[in-house]
């Protein structure tokens, strides 16, 4: 793959340096590669966002907000680092297609290569992020 084909299927990236939309490129990213993770990682940068402008909206300039900016900036930072970060490994995946494409198999192999645990990944996921935010409105209220 060239340069030009990486940066146009990277363009996403630009959307994390962008203020108030800084999750919105993991959204689209996962939406186009049917990745839940990471349309909740998208979710998880814009929550400080919207919970902010409901916060202005309600009592405007009078409540100090500078603990919410302060985790939307530091949110906003991690999701530029790791858009750079995801944008490189799918280049590498666009490059290596190869190396990454599933094959066929009989459904004998396919069911004992399944993960006995289930989804214990993702309720782990879930659950750090609920105790992330109930963290974060402990810490403003």
């Amino acid at each position: 793959m060239n340069l030009a084909e990486k940066i146009k299927n990277s363009w996403w990236v630009i959307l994390s340096f962008i203020i108030f939309l800084n999750g919105l490129g993991f959204m689209y990213i996962g939406f186009k590669h049917n990745n839940r993770n990471w349309i909740i990682e998208g979710i998880t940068y814009e929550f400080p966002w919207f919970f902010y402008f409901i916060i202005f909206a309600i009592y405007g300039i009078s409540v100090p907000s500078t603990l919410i900016i302060t985790f939307s900036v530091i949110l906003m930072l991690i999701s530029v680092i790791r858009s750079v970060w995801v944008a490189v490994k799918l280049a590498d995946v666009y490059d290596n297609n190869e190396k990454y494409t599933i094959k066929q198999t009989n459904l004998n192999q396919s069911s004992n290569s399944q993960n006995k645990g289930g989804n214990s990944h993702n309720f782990a996921c879930c659950l750090c992020m609920i105790c992330i935010f109930i963290i974060f409105l402990v810490i403003i209220f």
